[in-house]
This record gives structure tokens, sequence and C-alpha cells, in this order.
């Protein structure tokens, strides 16, 4: 016996019609005459009888009639007790950010996002690129924002977004707060503090410069690195699209050139929940010059 059988029968019961109670079935009459009748020999006896243009329920018809209700209601009950759940639970954007990067660029999409869909969960993720990677390898990320030069797959796609480059972040009170601009050659003297997860700047100028630096290592994030800069431990190299709070000065970091490229990443083939889908769409038809 299928469900669709008894709602059948019960709408037929209903109306007393065929036609109708096909049409409110959304059913053609043929298909819903042979429902009925396969009803009809399952239970070993007629359950309408037809006279003319009279439609009648028989006696056993009308014993089974409560009981194929009640079924019947419990199915609809069930179904919408299962539809409201899916309203009900939020829709999921996982973005993951590497060391460094920030989500202020790309605070405007999820914004849009969130406002487009109702009931959007963001979340996001600051982990080493490799460790970003397996996530969305594993359907625990939908995307992250992964630095240019980062091993990549070739079955996960990447999108160029931005081009970020350096800047010196000082106390208030430094020598070098006066400064239009800073030059590597200007931190000889300075403190650098240098973390795996505020990325890489100070790093790459103490690869490439030709001249002594003073290094403090602080494994931190960036936030823990701004604490360290206002209380006077060193100059922090960060990167330009990060958002500093007063009373931290920041400037321009001129020379030599610690500029990387930042890439939106998503593993190619994978359907993407609408949430993730439509962040996708958005960073890359987003200008962020």
């Amino acid at each position: 016996m299928e469900l669709s059988q008894v709602r059948y029968f019960v709408t037929l019961c209903s109306s007393l019609n065929f036609t109708r109670a096909a049409e409110q079935c959304n059913v053609t009459q043929p298909a819903f005459s042979r429902a009925i009748q396969n009803l009809e020999a399952e239970f070993g006896g007629r359950l309408l009888s037809r006279a003319r243009n009279m439609t009648r329920v028989t006696e056993l018809g009308r014993e089974i009639l409560p009981h194929l209700t009640t079924m019947m209601n419990a199915a609809d009950a069930a179904a919408a007790i299962a539809l409201a759940r899916r309203k009900r639970e939020p829709a999921n954007l996982r973005i993951g950010l590497a060391p460094g990067i920030g989500a202020a660029s790309i605070s405007p999409a999820v914004h849009k996002v969130t406002v487009a869909l109702s009931d959007v969960d963001v979340h996001f993720n600051e982990s080493e690129p490799a460790t970003l990677i397996e996530a969305m390898l594993s359907d625990t990320l939908d995307c992250a924002l992964l630095p240019e030069d980062c091993n990549m797959p070739a079955h996960v796609n990447r999108w160029s977004l931005y081009t970020e480059s350096a800047v010196a972040v000082l106390p208030a009170d430094h020598r070098l707060a006066a400064a239009n601009a800073i030059v590597g050659s200007d931190l000889m003297e300075e403190t650098l503090l240098v973390g795996n997860r505020c990325g890489g700047f100070a790093k790459h100028l103490a690869e490439k410069a030709e001249f002594p630096l003073r290094l403090q290592r602080c494994n931190g994030d960036t936030s823990q690195m701004l604490e360290l800069v206002n209380a006077g431990l060193g100059v922090a190299l960060l990167s330009e699209r990060l958002r500093f709070a007063a009373p931290l000065v920041v400037r321009k970091f001129s020379g030599p050139d610690l500029s990387r490229r930042v890439m939106l990443a998503a593993v190619a083939g994978r359907g993407l929940s609408t949430p993730a889908a439509q962040f996708v769409r958005l960073c890359r038809a987003e200008s962020f010059a």
C-alpha cells in the first residue's frame, strides 16, 4: 500500500466524485482509478460502489477510512515537521583566512550575503594554508583566502583577489612616527617582531635585507602582536588591509618590496551551499583595488 493510494482514497471519500478527486490530487483520472483498484485488491474487497452517476463508500471502505485518514494526517504532520526544521536550520558560510589575512576586504561581500539570505551563520577559521586546504578538501570549509605562493593542489580552484603591501606599525611615541614612509634600513636599530601567524612580512624582510636586523619572535596572532607593539616591545610589519586602532601609528613601508598576492580558493567540482556560492560570485565580481 502506497501513501498516494491512501491520499487518493481519503480525497475520494470526501468528494465522492472520481473526476474532482483526481483533479485535487493532481493526477489523471485513469491513473487515479487504477490506484483505487489496486488499493481494493490489497484489502480484498470493494471500497466504493459506483452506480450511474452516484459513488458510495462501502461498509469495508467506511471501516478502514478512519485508519487511513489517521495514516495520511500522520504523514502530513511528519512532512511539516521536516520542512519546519529545514527552514529553522541556519545556512553556514565557512571562510578560511591564512595568517595575516584579515576579513576587512571581504566584509562587503559577507554583508551582502547575510542581507540577501536570512539565518546565515558566518564562520571564520584562521590557520596555516596547508590546514585550510585540508579543511576545504574534507568539506569543513567552503573557501579560503590564501597567499599566492602557497602550495595548492590542482583540483583546487583559485581566483586572484588583490595585492597587499606591508605597513610598519609603531607605538605612538616612536621616533619614526613622524616619517611619511619607512624603508628597511630605518629598522636597523629597532626590534622587529616576527610571527608565523602575522603574514610573514618581517620574515621576508629579514631574508632580503643586506643589513642586520634585531628580531623578536612572537608566536601569537596579529591582535597579540599589536598589543606588544603598543607596549613598546618592537615594530611590526603587517598587511595594509588590516584595521589598526589608535594609539598605534601606521606608516607605509616603501622598500624593499614585501607585497603578496591573495587568492580566493575553493575545491573544484564541489557544489557549494547557497551562501558560499553567492559569496564566491560576489568576491570574483568585487573590485578590491
